[in-house]
């Protein structure tokens, strides 16, 4: 009756209107919903909510479902498969309308249990080998390559600390560091190429390795910022005559007041999110609908 779906009489409806509002009744969006299988809910998770880049991302996220009169359920799963999967499986059970997920892992078992059980999902920042997703990254072979050439034009000795190669962020980034080389006429040293796990602690203790070589680097190209910190605490802890430029593939809002000068680049992350946004709006409105792969940069 009170969502005017009810065949009364007007004078009905006012006097059950009047009482609801003294008795100070709120409608259940929630079981309405429900009723219509649509929870105006969705779900976004992400490895770390606490990284700036993710943060920004969240937030255009939020500016553009919550015009469409969409909430929010925000989850970390820490880049764990095993969190991510347990996530994905409460937000299923919750019938949300659908997902925005940063994928921990190229693998897709866990990720097509979830599809299966009804929710829609976008990844965002990674790829996973499946085309039926619609996704949407960053240039980051392009803005890698960029970064590393820059550091190559002044030292034909360049170290990369990476991500995990099972991450489609980490690969593009160290294929960009590879093509600068490539461009350069630089064959890279195999004993400045770390994998690690996109951790603070992961760069520091890669950076530790790097200062303790017979011939350091003369310039290090970070894969993101979580690890540039662990490398800035290296770099702090060690004396140098003179210390190798630093590049990272992310910013941090503090790098202008760091002791070492950190050279970055500049991820349209807000985008990416508003974007993500718009694919999950349109696929919830056209299932059928083609699936979008979208490969963003900061000139568009």
């Amino acid at each position: 009756m009170l969502n005017g779906n009810a065949p009364v009489s007007g004078a009905t409806l006012e006097r059950v209107q009047t009482a609801a509002s003294e008795l100070g009744y709120r409608r259940n969006a929630l079981a309405s919903g429900l009723r219509r299988r649509a929870s105006r809910l969705i779900g976004v998770v992400v490895p770390d909510v606490a990284n700036p880049f993710y943060t920004e991302v969240v937030r255009g996220i939020e500016d553009q479902l919550r015009g469409a009169g969409y909430l929010l359920v925000l989850c970390n799963s820490d880049g764990k498969i095993e969190k991510q999967t347990e996530y994905l499986r409460l937000l299923a059970d919750q019938q949300l309308d659908g997902v925005i997920l940063a994928p921990a892992t190229p693998d897709l078992d866990k990720l097509e249990d979830a599809v299966a059980s009804g929710l829609t999902v976008v990844l965002i920042d990674r790829r996973v080998a499946s085309t039926v997703y619609d996704t949407v990254t960053v240039k980051n072979r392009d803005d890698a390559r960029i970064l590393t050439a820059g550091l190559l034009a002044a030292s034909r000795r360049i170290a990369h600390i990476g991500g995990p190669h099972r991450t489609s962020t980490a690969q593009d980034r160290f294929a960009g560091f590879l093509d600068a080389h490539t461009s350069a006429g630089v064959d890279p040293d195999p004993r400045l190429i770390f994998e690690t796990d996109y951790s603070e602690q992961g760069g520091y203790e890669a950076m530790k390795s790097l200062l303790e070589l017979e011939q350091p680097p003369a310039g290090v190209f970070v894969g993101n910022n979580v690890m540039t910190l662990g490398v800035l605490r290296a770099l702090s802890e060690t004396e140098m005559a003179a210390a190798p430029k630093i590049v990272s593939f992310d910013p941090l809002p503090w790098w202008a007041s760091s002791v070492h000068p950190v050279t970055t680049g500049s991820q349209p992350s807000y985008r990416l999110g508003r974007t993500a946004a718009d694919l999950l709006l349109l696929r919830l409105a056209d299932p059928s609908r083609e699936y979008a792969d979208v490969n963003i940069g900061n000139e568009e």
